[in-house]
């Protein structure tokens, strides 16, 4: 939770996972589906979660709202992050925490470690050896306006938004890069696997 103010939860389960041969979110790692491990870390730490699934309906979770790209098909995440950010103002929110559907070991803390870096209400992004986790991120619900311009424009790279609107960089120590490991192709999922044999704490 984020000091109490309204924080919704929003998983982008859109991609075509070209690399791993087909669906992604619902491929299963030990048996578990990555964006069911996804919604098991992220759930605890939101008050309300969306799932973002552009133009394929994956059938999972039918009690969650299910949201597709809206007025701009087939244009990616930050097409998903917009429709978030409509969902959330619908709901009467306030702050969207996003995370894609393959990412099966975010912390506990995740949406906290954002919440505590944000500055006024520009978007708070990860950032990994170096490297903006662009997916990885918060955002406000008056950015929802600024995705509306930029993929009305054509613009749809995730990372252009967040420097439009001058996003906040949160670091996170090399020693953690595992918790938030991306499983996009097949070394990753061997990877993550490997992960899954780790003791407690280690």
């Amino acid at each position: 939770m984020t000091g109490g103010v309204q924080t919704s939860g929003l998983i982008l389960a859109g991609g075509k996972a070209e690399r791993l041969g087909g669906e992604k979110a619902l491929r299963p790692l030990r048996g578990q589906p990555l964006i069911e491990r996804v919604y098991e870390r992220l759930r605890p730490q939101v008050q309300a979660l969306a799932v973002a699934e552009g133009e394929a309906a994956l059938g999972w979770r039918a009690e969650l709202t299910h949201l597709g790209d809206g007025p701009f098909p087939g244009a990616g995440p930050l097409a998903g992050i917009r429709a978030g950010l409509a969902w959330l103002q619908e709901e009467g929110g306030e702050w969207l925490v996003t995370a894609p559907c393959d990412v099966p070991f975010l912390p506990a803390d995740y949406a906290a470690r954002l919440w505590a870096g944000r500055k006024g209400t520009r978007p708070a992004v990860l950032r990994l050896e170096g490297r903006d986790q662009n997916l990885l991120a918060l955002w406000h619900v008056s950015h929802f306006e600024k995705l509306d311009r930029l993929l009305g424009a054509g613009r749809q790279a995730v990372w252009g938004a967040l420097k439009d609107l001058d996003a906040v960089p949160i670091e996170v120590p090399g020693e953690e890069a595992d918790a938030f490991l991306n499983v996009n192709d097949a070394a990753a999922w061997a990877k993550a696997d490997a992960y899954l044999d780790r003791p407690p704490g280690k």
